[in-house]
């Protein structure tokens, strides 16, 4: 190392490393930071779908399905407080567990976590907060006569 630094195009080649290493370094995160938050998104369609799966049986999201809903997202890390869970038609959605949408209704349910990913930070706070937040927007059709 004493070389390269007594040396002047050592120091400069030291020099020169150190600029272009945090680039390097940007570049290599940068794809897996992103990839993580496809993940994200990913799991978090993952369970909502599992859950839906179940409400379109039944004609709606019962409140031991919302319950189990709610749990399962938040031991994935998708804590409770932040979740913002939309359910249509309202009928599908409401605690009444004797109301239901008919056959053949659309039930959908829309999750968003309030809470933009590390992506959101790299990216340089570039765009709005909420473009980052994993969300998912799943759609089935009542089975329930």
């Amino acid at each position: 190392m004493k070389k390269y630094i007594s040396n002047e195009n050592g120091a400069s080649e030291i020099i020169t490393f150190l600029v272009i290493l945090p680039f390097i370094i940007y570049f290599i995160v940068y794809p897996i930071i992103g990839g993580l938050f496809l993940i994200e998104k990913n799991e978090l369609t993952t369970i909502v779908n599992k859950k839906l799966d179940r409400a379109i049986v039944e004609g709606q999201f019962t409140t031991t399905l919302m319950t189990e809903l709610i749990q399962e997202l938040d031991t994935k890390g998708f804590k409770q407080d932040k979740l913002e869970i939309t359910i249509t038609p309202s009928v599908s959605g409401d605690n009444e567990n004797d109301t239901y949408a008919i056959r053949g209704q659309e039930i959908t349910i829309k999750v968003i976590y309030k809470k933009p990913h590390t992506f959101y930070y790299i990216n340089g706070k570039l765009g709005s907060e909420d473009i980052f937040y994993p969300k998912t927007k799943v759609t089935g059709m009542s089975e329930k006569w």
